[in-house]
């Protein structure tokens, strides 16, 4: 027997529609979990083989002296399991499940994914890269909210990844998500009590849409710190040996931004015969810390300032003299040779000269 148009119509718009479905909602049809459909890369499904690779620890904030309590398991299911108790006494007030170091390029895709199921609280998650303060990694942290005992799929952008370290956050601060060093969960909601979360794996999305060129070029071009910029720069390696002579990083370690008027290699190649080695004896250390102080404002004045404050505050005593003349700027008898050279913790103008404070011998 033949079956009717009728019926026929019936059929292809019931297929069509389970096509619909299909499309719309493939995890009601098992495709959800499988790598080929999701639009990005695998960072980890919590095999037994990753989690040897990873050996994920728990860090908790009994290093600073607080209480707080976490714990972390692999399940035979392939999950990774993070309980335990937060406690904000003694300061206190983190747990974190961290990998060891780990090597990903993440800079073609626009975020992490990750399916998690929790207990209401807001996590985060945290990647290291290869931003530093003081010389130690800065960690970028993005926040997930959970929903208590469901399995969601929670998306953090790598936009949203904020540096930060030991609660100091540095939203200058770029991830260069073509190095990716660590992985890391943490929990530090302030608020004391149980906390529980599983994580099925960790992947990321919108795999080609990320701006890997461009971040890779964003990162090499943002301002660097004083001292880095001082190095990379080429024209002031006599000015970092004086520096590192008379043991003046402590000035560069400061939360406030620095001016620096930094005389160039030349600018020292003038001062007469056999001074600057004399300078650089230890028993004239004194004498060399109160030189290069004279070389260094507190805050951060760009030239247009600082010819407007006209006379400039030095950290260790004295002042210096701005003027502008027939489009020069001039800091006592120096030039500036290059004004506003930008850092993340002030600025260097570049003179010709080196600043003799006023009195001394």
């Amino acid at each position: 027997m033949f079956m009717s148009a009728c019926v026929l119509a019936r059929l292809r718009n019931l297929l069509y529609a389970l096509l619909f479905v299909w499309l719309s909602f493939p995890s009601a049809f098992g495709f959800a979990d499988s790598p080929a459909s999701w639009r990005g890369q695998s960072v980890s499904e919590f095999t037994p083989a990753e989690n040897k690779e990873f050996s994920w620890k728990i860090v908790n904030d009994g290093v600073m002296g607080g209480l707080s309590k976490g714990n972390v398991e692999h399940t035979s299911d392939n999950r990774m399991h993070f309980w335990g108790t937060l406690s904000l006494d003694n300061n206190g007030g983190f747990s974190t499940v961290r990998s060891r170091g780990v090597n990903f390029d993440l800079s073609n895709d626009l975020g992490l994914l990750l399916l998690v199921k929790g207990d209401g609280r807001t996590y985060e998650a945290r990647l290291d890269s290869t931003a530093t303060f003081r010389g130690n990694p800065l960690s970028f942290l993005g926040k997930f909210k959970t929903k208590k005992d469901q399995w969601i799929q929670v998306k953090v952008p790598f936009e949203d990844f904020i540096a930060s370290w030991r609660g100091r956050q540095f939203p200058d601060e770029v991830l260069d998500t073509s190095a990716i060093r660590r992985v890391s969960i943490l929990l530090a909601d302030k608020n004391p009590g149980s906390f529980d979360l599983e994580i099925e794996w960790i992947r990321t999305y919108g795999k080609g849409q990320g701006r890997k060129q461009k971040s890779v070029e964003n990162v090499s071009a943002q301002p660097k710190r004083l001292i880095a910029t001082v190095v990379a720069d080429g024209r002031f390696t006599i000015f970092k040996q004086a520096l590192d002579a008379a043991k003046l990083t402590v000035f560069f370690q400061w939360d406030n931004p620095l001016t620096i008027f930094a005389p160039t290699d030349e600018a020292f190649s003038n001062l007469p015969e056999g001074l600057l080695e004399e300078l650089l004896k230890p028993d004239n250390r004194e004498k060399l810390v109160s030189l290069l102080a004279y070389h260094v404002a507190a805050g951060s004045f760009d030239a247009k300032q600082a010819v407007a404050e006209k006379n400039i505050n030095m950290v260790r005593g004295g002042r210096i003299h701005v003027t502008s003349h027939s489009k020069e700027t001039h800091v006592n008898d120096a030039i500036v040779l290059e004004p506003d050279i930008q850092c993340v913790d002030g600025i260097i103008h570049a003179i010709d000269t080196v600043l003799i404070p006023e009195n001394s011998e």
